[in-house]
This record gives C-alpha cells, structure tokens and sequence, in this order.
C-alpha cells in the first residue's frame, strides 16, 4: 500500500486561524448564510484546512465566515474552538494548493442529480446549494413527467367515448343503453394511447438533442460572451447566433 502524507485532525482556537489574504474564491453573503444554515441543520462536516506553518487557511473560508456568524464572533464571541484539518506547508506549496483548492473542484453531473433529485423531498430544495437557474437545469433534465406507462391522460378521451350519455328526451332521465366495447376495442385505445406516448417521448428527445448547455466560471465571463454577441446576457440564445460569430 503506498505511503503519503495525511493531514491531522486537530480543534484550534478561531484567533490561531488567518483568512487567507488571498483566498481567490468569491463568497457572496447569500452562500455564507446558506452554509451556516447548513451547520445549523448537519452539523460541521469537516473540511477546513488550516496551514500550521503561516497560520493561514488553505480551504473552508466559507465555512469559517458561517462560523464566525454563528458564534457571533469576534464582536460577541472573543474565541471559539474548532475542528480543522491541520496541514504543514512551505508558502509557495500553499499558494498551489490555495489555487488548486478554488480551481480544481470537480464539476457535478447534472444528469445523475436529475437521476436521484426526485428521491429527495422539495422542502429540502433550498439547501442543496443550487442557485434557481441551476435546479430549474436540473429539474429540467429529468423525465418524471412524462413516463411510458403513464397514459391516463390520453385514456381520458376514450373512457368518455364509451359513458353512455342521458336521454334529454326521456321525461324519466333514464339512460339509453349502448353496446360496451369489446377487449379489442379497450385494448386498441390502450395500443394507440401507448403509440401516441412514443410519439411525444420521441419529439421531446429530438427537441433536448438540439440543446446544448454552455457555462461560465463567472457572471463577468458571462457578460463578456455576449457583448461578443452583441446581446444582452439572457438564459436561453440560438445556436445559430453563436455560429455567426465564425462566418
């Protein structure tokens, strides 16, 4: 089994703890309270890196600034103790590292959270860490509505066909009796509910293959793409528009 450094496991006072200086990573105050929601509710889950050597962090700035939210420091609180992940680094392996930490984090896979997502209850929706245009994407990728064996809807119409319908005529109100359809006439209307399914789920796949979902790492980059376009930044722009730029 190879051999490696690991990091030690070890609960510091907050004063012992330097926000790097320069952390590259950009918290907005909405995902400060977002993750101190989240500690409020699991718990700190580990994941602050602190660089015995300078004092500095090297990861889990977010977490700290919920932290310090929560414990009211330093004005209400002078110190509190906390758990981090105590590495010992020279100062240019901790600026890689630094680097690395904001840069490298690993891109999620929309198409495996829309897999799971609908296991998980709405009310929770708003701790997941997604922004309103990111689960709408997700949301939007998964085929919850629209299933093969679902076809209530199109029966709808077929059922109606068959009620017998009241004699207006008939001072009584009594029903006119009508012959009930066979089992390959109900077995038909399920057959041609079933074609029409295909058919929709075939449009729709047809219609997501024409899509292509293109990101920023920033709203700045964001903005800079389409002033190349000459447009205002939207959600949603045609290909075609993008494939004038190469004419």
């Amino acid at each position: 089994m190879a051999k490696f450094k690991t990091s030690d496991t070890i609960t510091i006072k907050r004063s012992q703890i330097n926000l790097n200086p320069i952390n590259p990573k950009r918290h907005s105050e909405a995902s400060i309270k977002l993750q101190a929601k989240n500690i409020r509710k699991v718990g700190l889950l580990g994941g602050i890196v602190w660089n015995r050597t300078t004092g500095n962090l090297v990861d889990g700035h977010r977490r700290v600034y919920a932290l310090d939210a929560i414990n009211g420091y330093p004005d209400k609180c002078e110190d509190y103790d906390l758990k981090v992940e105590a590495v010992e680094l020279d100062a240019d392996t901790e600026k890689v590292q630094l680097t690395y930490m904001a840069t490298g984090n690993t891109k999620y896979d929309i198409d495996l959270i829309a897999d799971y997502i609908k296991d998980i209850d709405e009310a929770n929706f708003a701790d997941l860490g997604l922004s309103d245009a990111e689960l709408n994407d997700i949301l939007s990728a998964t085929d919850t509505d629209t299933k093969i064996d679902d076809y209530s809807d199109f029966l709808a119409p077929f059922a109606q066909m068959d009620e017998p319908e009241p004699d207006t005529d008939n001072s009584t109100n009594s029903t006119i009796p009508i012959e009930q359809p066979t089992k390959g006439a109900a077995d038909g209307h399920i057959y041609e509910a079933k074609r029409q399914i295909q058919e929709r789920l075939e449009e729709k796949d047809d219609f997501c293959n024409a899509f292509v979902m293109l990101s920023f790492d920033n709203r700045e980059n964001k903005i800079a793409f389409f002033e190349l376009l000459g447009q205002k930044p939207q959600r949603i722009i045609k290909g075609e528009e993008v494939l004038r730029l190469f004419d």
